[in-house]
């Protein structure tokens, strides 16, 4: 039989520990173990990982096999799923929000056997019993902002678009975004319709000397001459940013 001088990559990757690390003893405190030739490759990068991920457990569910990645300081970061009878050659890993995380590579073959390897529930592993060698795995710490997490748990990432509503005004000024808070008079009565509430009746000021309001409720006030002889009616914010309307002007007199 011809000898094999160049064997191909993945059976290359066979006969050793890769992708775990050289002195993983690819074997838990039970004397359960992973087969060496489990996985081929592997590239892992889950958000908040340090130096030292390892392979943390398989678990076991009915036919649905999941692996959990993770390190000794966060715990488990991501975990990758696939069910046996239809078992890929490579399975993806996803942090707890859903963001890619790595991706382990194997053949559909070996993952369909883990089924009869392993029992029902959680084959939990140690840090030296299944780390990965530091080529496959690529530190991402929290830095920045890499989401916004809402309150119903789900978490927004990638490209995000922000609009100003109720009173919230968004703006881009030499590179840094600005939030300013206007008020919006509408904002409770939108909101209110929007969930169908009943509105509290609206007592706002309906006239001024007989006079309306436009279409949309409000009243203009404008600048009158200088040279007017009736007292007139002055607006100004004072000291601490209230508004002050006062009477100015010659007060009439009787004869």
């Amino acid at each position: 039989m011809p000898e094999i001088v160049y064997p191909q990559w993945r059976n290359g990757n066979e006969e050793i520990n890769y992708p775990f690390s050289d002195r993983a003893t690819l074997e838990n405190s039970d004397g359960i173990g992973v087969d060496q030739d489990l996985f081929d490759d592997a590239r892992l990068y889950p958000i908040g990982g340090d130096a030292g991920l390892y392979l943390t457990r398989i678990n076991v569910t009915g036919t649905l096999v999941t692996f959990g990645i993770g390190d000794e300081t966060n715990g488990e970061l991501a975990t990758g799923s696939y069910d046996v009878n239809s078992a890929p050659d490579q399975v993806r890993l996803v942090d707890a929000y859903g963001r890619a995380a790595g991706i382990l590579v194997s053949s559909s073959d070996r993952l369909a056997l883990l089924l009869s390897t392993y029992g029902p529930g959680d084959t939990v592993f140690e840090p030296a019993q299944t780390e990965f060698a530091p080529t496959v795995a690529i530190p991402m710490p929290q830095v920045g902002v890499r989401g916004l997490l809402l309150d119903d748990g789900e978490i927004i990432s990638g490209d995000l678009y922000l609009a100003g509503a109720d009173g919230i005004v968004l703006r881009l000024e030499d590179g840094f975004l600005r939030v300013d808070a206007i008020g919006d008079p509408y904002a409770l009565v939108k909101s209110c319709e929007a969930e169908g509430l009943p509105l509290p009746e609206f007592c706002g000021l309906k006239t001024i000397n007989g006079i309306s309001p436009n279409s949309r409720g409000d009243f203009k006030l404008g600048v009158g001459g200088n040279l007017a002889a009736d007292p007139v009616i002055r607006i100004e914010a004072d000291e601490t940013g209230q508004i002050r309307m006062q009477q100015v002007g010659t007060a009439k007199t009787g004869i």
